[in-house]
């Protein structure tokens, strides 16, 4: 039985970078990403050198759900150096297409109520609620599925790397009942959940009332104004972990930033 290891990636250009380091180090059989099927053949096709990034760029635009550019730069820096590592490397992607594209769709759900709030200057808190639940309970149904997937191939070799947001736990306990030896890193430590990572979390536990989840919906609001709207969404991330963990040596963000070690 092969060996798995579960690279937990916040939506950082950080844990990009760490993610890159990580894989080239382990030099695993086969790369599983947190991305949609449907663009596992231009992924392989790419990573195998029979299309150019331009070319690859172009193509995913077709696939990927709005806002494509974003989930397209989350992910850039693992895509530049998909060639260097897919030449020896089977690439796979878990997520399901569908699932992606409604997660997609509660993106724009979420933005429509905050533009609504920001210009009622009212938050209709039981309809956000009603929205993340939603997202909420498509996640635990997408988190099984994928499952299943990953387990597949991580019995058809002897190592891979497996690269998932913060349901990497889930999925680590289910790699162990099936007796698939794994392992679990978290990328860009220490990290600051945004304001609605923490709702959906305290939605999920069933630990969620009306006075905190205002709280929560105001400084998501006020993230937006102050971060989202000015910069791409994984620098909006970062700056919003660096001053709420302002505690820590500026210098501990920047050397991975750069292209440094973590």
């Amino acid at each position: 039985m092969g060996e798995a290891g579960l690279l937990v990636k916040p939506p950082t250009r950080k844990a990009a970078v760490e993610a890159l380091q990580n894989v080239k180090r382990l030099r695993p059989q086969a790369v599983l990403l947190n991305l949609p099927v449907n663009i596992e053949e231009l992924l392989n096709s790419y990573s195998k050198g029979e299309i150019d990034y331009e070319h690859f760029r172009e193509s995913i635009y077709d696939l990927l759900p709005e806002p494509a550019g974003a989930w397209i730069k989350e992910y850039e820096i693992l895509f530049r150096e998909l060639p260097g590592i897919g030449e020896l490397t089977d690439i796979y992607c878990y997520v399901d297409s569908e699932f992606f594209n409604q997660e997609a769709n509660t993106s724009i759900e979420i933005a429509l109520l905050t533009i609504r709030s920001i210009i009622t200057e009212r938050i209709d808190v039981k309809e956000w609620i009603k929205v993340l639940e939603k997202s909420v309970h498509s996640e635990v149904e997408r988190w099984n599925r994928e499952v299943s997937k990953i387990i597949d191939i991580a019995r058809s070799y002897d190592r891979v790397a497996c690269i998932s947001g913060f349901e990497g736990k889930h999925i680590k306990r289910e790699l162990d009942q099936a007796g698939i030896g794994s392992w679990i890193k978290y990328l860009d430590q220490p990290y600051h959940f945004t304001p609605l990572e923490i709702l959906k979390r305290l939605i999920m536990l069933d630990r969620v009332d009306e006075e905190l989840s205002m709280k929560l919906i105001r400084e998501h609001i006020r993230f937006l104004r102050e971060y989202i709207y000015s910069m791409p969404y994984t620098e909006a991330v970062e700056k919003w972990v660096r001053e709420r963990l302002y505690w820590l040596p500026v210098r501990s963000f920047d050397g991975a930033l750069k292209g440094g070690s973590p």
